[in-house]
């Protein structure tokens, strides 16, 4: 769960807080994907949700798939990926580009030769920057895959050829693997040229997810859980998402109460220092302190705080006030205010997330606790584990937790096939709920279905790819 954006008044301490990417993207552009497909695709700035649609083959996933590449520096799906050029435009008029050239091989001189790609990145003023990025790769003799594993620990194979890093969870094809850790495996010393400043520094610019289908539709999480016999094991998405969010909730809290301390200690002394103030509404002042007990109630339901934490109301507004009391009041109410503005924002997307699934459940409901993470019901009552719900909604909720828990602010999102797993009802209110969760986000998504069921009546956010 992102934190980061809960820094409020003070609070500017807190080591986790960092402002949000400004950069965005606002067009895509690839010729001869595959050998034959040209695309454009222009960006939807003011929904912020850009659909991709056309039939099967067409490049849906690849351009997804491609964006991210040339956003994170990802070479080896670039020379996987069949294309000519490939460009984005950002929102600050600079164009990022690459273009693949295919050498040939030369087997006398025992290099396998791999696409050269041609980076070049031209400014708002027309400067540009280059880069040709070639990769190498000795070869003696045959390589025994096994050996992989032997000689990187992280590394974990989990299909032919497809290695799971256990330390950031990623999944490396082999070209990957020869890429980043080939000065570790014997007879593959990769030749590298120094991938200059500026195009390192693109990725830093953004945060980019790509939720790929086969991601939504899997029970089982990239992360690893450890077995006490010290053996290793995947472990369902949903079930570590509810751990995930119970830690974060309980670090939330820690900082709440560190924060209240910090004010109680303070508030005898503010409360008796002298200070010229204007005169006291009381009837605001009660309005006021009626709205707190509001949010409070709102910040208990959203499960961040319990009925224990306050013995009684903030305040009871049918009391009358002194001119001592009112001071006193303005005070406390100013420093309620303080401590539950820690809560704000992680409030309202618990509240949404709480709404947008429990919509979708059927004779089951999720709540929020701060030991549990996902606490869930069955309509009888009885309880049931984060793992013991259906495909489809496994798929909902990590899908919804993802987007509203794990994405920063201007983030650029790719969801391949949300459809997929998703009953028809749920398809047609998909861009709906969607929208509700940039609008509090404030991320950029770009959708690639075959579904007109997702698409609904929005055909204004659809970009069609069409063949030659």
């Amino acid at each position: 769960m992102d934190l980061r954006p809960l820094c409020t008044q003070g609070l500017e301490s807190v080591d986790f807080c960092e402002p949000p990417t400004n950069m965005r993207l606002k067009q895509i552009k690839v010729t001869k994907l595959f050998g034959m497909f040209d695309h454009v695709i222009n960006l939807n700035d003011q929904d912020r949700i850009t659909i991709i649609h056309g039939p099967n083959g067409y490049g849906k996933t690849a351009v997804l798939q491609m964006v991210r590449a040339i956003l994170s520096n990802n070479f080896a799906r670039l020379r996987r990926t069949p294309f000519e050029y490939f460009g984005i435009t950002l929102s600050d008029s600079r164009c990022l580009s690459v273009t693949k050239i295919q050498p040939p091989t030369n087997d006398d001189l025992k290099v396998k030769g791999r696409p050269v790609l041609n980076f070049k990145l031209t400014s708002a003023a027309g400067q540009t920057q280059e880069y040709q990025h070639d990769l190498l790769i000795e070869r003696e003799g045959r390589f025994p895959l096994a050996m992989i594993e032997s000689n990187i620990p992280d590394l974990r194979r989990i299909a032919p050829d497809v290695w799971l890093q256990n330390s950031t969870g990623k999944l490396l094809e082999i070209d990957d693997v020869f890429e980043a850790f080939g000065d570790y495996l014997p007879g593959r010393r990769p030749l590298r040229k120094p991938v200059p400043d500026w195009l390192t520094a693109i990725p830093k610019e953004f945060d980019i997810r790509l939720i790929e289908a086969q991601r939504l539709l899997s029970i089982q999480d990239r992360s690893r859980s450890h077995h006490p016999e010290g053996g290793n094991a995947f472990e369902p998405a949903v079930s570590g998402y509810s751990k995930e969010l119970a830690s974060s909730v309980q670090e939330i809290q820690a900082r709440y109460g560190t924060f209240s301390q910090q004010l109680d200690s303070t508030f005898p002394n503010r409360v008796i220092q002298p200070k010229a103030t204007a005169p006291i509404n009381v009837e605001a002042l009660k309005d006021r302190l009626r709205v707190l007990e509001q949010k409070r109630q709102r910040i208990i339901a959203a499960g961040l705080l319990t009925t224990e934490s306050y013995y009684s109301p903030i305040f009871d507004p049918s009391q009358s006030i002194d001119t001592t009391t009112q001071g006193i009041l303005a005070l406390y109410s100013e420093d309620v205010e303080q401590k539950l503005s820690v809560f704000t924002e992680v409030t309202e997307k618990i509240e949404l997330f709480k709404e947008l699934v429990n919509k979708r459940f059927s004779y089951k409901s999720l709540d929020i606790e701060a030991q549990t993470g996902f606490r869930l019901k069955s309509q009888s009552g009885g309880q049931l584990l984060p793992s013991d719900l259906s495909s489809g909604e496994q798929h909902e909720l990590v899908l919804l937790y993802e987007l509203l828990f794990k994405t920063k602010q201007n983030a650029l999102i790719l969801i391949d096939e949300p459809e997929l797993s998703l009953h028809v009802g749920w398809q047609v209110e998909f861009l709906s709920d969607l929208s509700r969760v940039i609008k509090l986000s404030s991320f950029d998504v770009i959708l690639a279905t075959h579904s007109p069921q997702i698409i609904n009546n929005r055909w204004d956010l659809t970009i069609e790819l069409k063949g030659p």
